[in-house]
C-alpha cells in the first residue's frame, strides 16, 4: 500500500497540476498494489497455484485498457499511456511484496517513481539531440551488445597469435620465454573496459545536455571532468583570449574539471581493483581537495558574469572507442613488459609516458595487471599517480599556450599547488611503504 501510494502521489499530482481527468490518482494506485499483495498472497500461500494470479492479472489489464479507451473517447483525453503502465507496474510491485521480493519492490517503485517525475527534464534532453547523436548512440550500442558477449574472455600472448608467433621465433633479439609472459590480451576484458569508461564520459555527457553548460562554468568544469577534463581546460583557454575582461570563471572551470579527473580515478579503481584504494585514497584526495578549495576560493572571488557555452561532442562513438581499445591494450602490454625487463622501474616510464596523452588507459591497466598479481598494488598506485601528475602538468602547459596572460598565471599557479601536493604524497606516503 505504501509503495502504490509512493507512485499514486506522483499520478495524483500530475492530474491536480494540469487540471485534467485520467483514471487512477493516489487512492487508486493505493487499491491496484493491495490488489496485487492479495492476488500474489492468494496463489503463493493459500492455493499454491499461479493460476488464480494469471487470471487477476489478466482482469486487471482488461480494466486497465477498458479505462483507457474510455479517457479517450469519452473524456476526449490526449497523450500516451504512461499512467497505464504505471498501474500495470504497480500491480506487479504489490505481487513482489507478498512473495518475498520485497526489498526489490521498493527499489523498482523509486525507479518508477523517479521516471515519472522526470518527464520535463528528459523531453526537454531528447528536443536537445542531435540527429548525429542518436546514430552515434545507436551504433556504439549495438556494437557493444553484439559483440561483447561474444569475445572470448581469456588471456592470450603475442604466442597465442599464429604470425606474430613465427616472428618472434625467427628474430634473434626476441625472447620467447618473455612473450608466453605476456599474457595480457584478452578481447572480452579490453572491450569491457571500453564500454565503462565510455559509459563513465557518457553520464557526464547527458548531465551537461540536460543541465546545459551554460548555468555556469563551474558546472561545466564539474561534469566536463566526467567527459574531457582536457576538452575543457583548451576550450576555456581559448575563451580566455577572446575575453581577457573575464578570467576567474575560466580558471573555475579548469581548475574544477582537472580535480574531478582525481575523483574519476578514484571510481575507476574502486569498480576494476577495490584492493587499490588503500593507496591511492591519500594522493588522489589530497589534489582533488587542493583544486576544490581553491575553486571554491576563485569561486567567492567572481562576481556575476556572463558565462560562455562550452561544447561536448557525444563519447558514443565508434572510432575513439577502437582507438581507446587499442591504446588500452598497448598500455596493457608495455606495462608488464616493462615490468618483466626493467621492474617497477619501466611499470613508472610507461606512467609517465602514457600520461601524457590519456589517464584512463593507465589507470585501468594497472588496476587490472595489479589485480592479476603480476605487479604490486604500491608500485600500480604510484603508477596511476605519476600519469595524474603527469596529465595535470600537460593540462598547465595547455593553459600556458593557448590561454590568456592572467588566466594562465592564476590557473598555473593552482595546477602547480596540485602537481606538488601530488609529488609530496607519493614521497611522503606510498615511497616509505616500499
Amino acid at each position: 500500500m505504501g509503495l502504490g501510494a509512493l507512485v499514486g502521489l506522483e499520478r495524483e499530482f500530475e492530474i491536480q497540476r494540469k487540471k485534467r481527468p485520467d483514471f487512477a490518482g493516489l487512492r487508486t494506485f493505493i487499491l491496484i498494489a493491495l490488489f496485487g499483495a492479495i492476488s500474489g498472497a492468494v496463489s503463493h500461500q493459500f492455493l499454491e497455484s499461479y493460476s488464480f494470479l494469471i487470471a487477476a492479472f489478466s482482469a486487471m489489464a482488461a480494466l486497465v485498457i477498458a479505462a483507457y479507451f474510455i479517457m479517450v473517447y469519452l473524456f476526449k483525453r490526449t497523450g500516451g499511456i504512461t499512467t497505464e503502465v504505471a498501474a500495470i507496474i504497480t500491480f506487479v510491485l504489490g505481487v513482489m511484496c507478498a512473495i518475498g521480493y520485497r526489498l526489490e519492490a521498493v527499489i523498482l517503485s523509486i525507479v518508477v517513481v523517479m521516471f515519472l517525475a522526470l518527464k520535463t527534464p528528459m523531453h526537454g534532453f531528447v528536443k536537445k539531440i542531435k540527429t548525429a547523436e542518436i546514430y552515434a548512440t545507436l551504433k556504439f550500442a549495438v556494437v557493444t551488445l553484439l559483440i561483447l558477449p561474444f569475445l572470448p574472455n581469456i588471456n592470450y600472448t603475442p604466442m597465442d597469435i599464429p604470425l606474430l608467433s613465427k616472428i618472434i621465433e625467427v628474430t634473434p633479439y626476441l625472447s620467447v620465454e618473455v612473450a608466453k609472459q605476456l599474457d595480457v590480451f584478452n578481447p572480452f576484458k579490453i572491450w569491457l573496459m571500453v564500454v565503462f569508461i565510455s559509459g563513465i564520459s557518457f553520464v557526464g555527457y547527458i548531465l551537461i545536455r540536460m543541465i546545459g553548460a551554460g548555468k555556469g562554468l563551474g558546472i561545466t568544469g564539474l561534469l566536463g571532468g566526467l567527459v574531457s577534463s582536457t576538452a575543457v581546460t583548451s576550450s576555456m583557454s581559448l575563451e580566455s583570449k577572446k575575453t581577457t575582461r573575464i578570467i576567474l570563471p575560466f580558471v573555475l572551470a579548469v581548475v574544477i574539471a582537472c580535480s574531478t579527473m582525481f575523483v574519476r580515478i578514484l571510481i575507476e579503481i574502486l569498480v576494476i581493483n577495490a584492493s587499490l584504494l588503500k593507496y591511492a585514497v591519500i594522493p588522489m584526495i589530497t589534489m582533488a581537495a587542493v583544486g576544490f578549495v581553491s575553486s571554491f576560493i576563485v569561486w567567492k572571488m567572481i562576481k556575476k558574469q556572463e558565462t560562455k557555452k562550452l561544447e561536448f561532442h557525444s563519447p558514443f562513438t565508434l572510432a575513439p572507442a577502437l582507438k581507446f581499445a587499442v591504446f588500452f591494450a598497448f598500455i596493457l602490454f608495455i606495462s608488464k613488459f616493462g615490468n618483466i625487463i626493467f621492474g617497477a622501474k619501466g611499470v613508472y616510464i610507461v606512467a609517465l609516458v602514457s600520461g601524457l596523452a590519456d589517464v584512463d588507459a593507465i589507470t585501468l591497466s594497472m588496476a587490472t595487471i595489479a589485480g592479476a598479481g603480476d605487479i604490486s598494488g604500491l608500485v600500480a598506485t604510484i603508477a596511476i599517480t605519476i600519469a595524474a601528475i603527469v596529465n595535470t602538468i600537460v593540462k598547465g602547459s595547455i593553459a600556458y599556450i593557448f590561454g590568456g596572460m592572467h588566466f594562465k598565471k592564476k590557473t598555473m599557479l593552482i595546477l602547480g599547488a596540485i602537481v606538488l601536493l601530488g609529488f609530496l604524497s607519493i614521497l611522503i606516503f606510498l615511497v616509505p611503504q616500499f
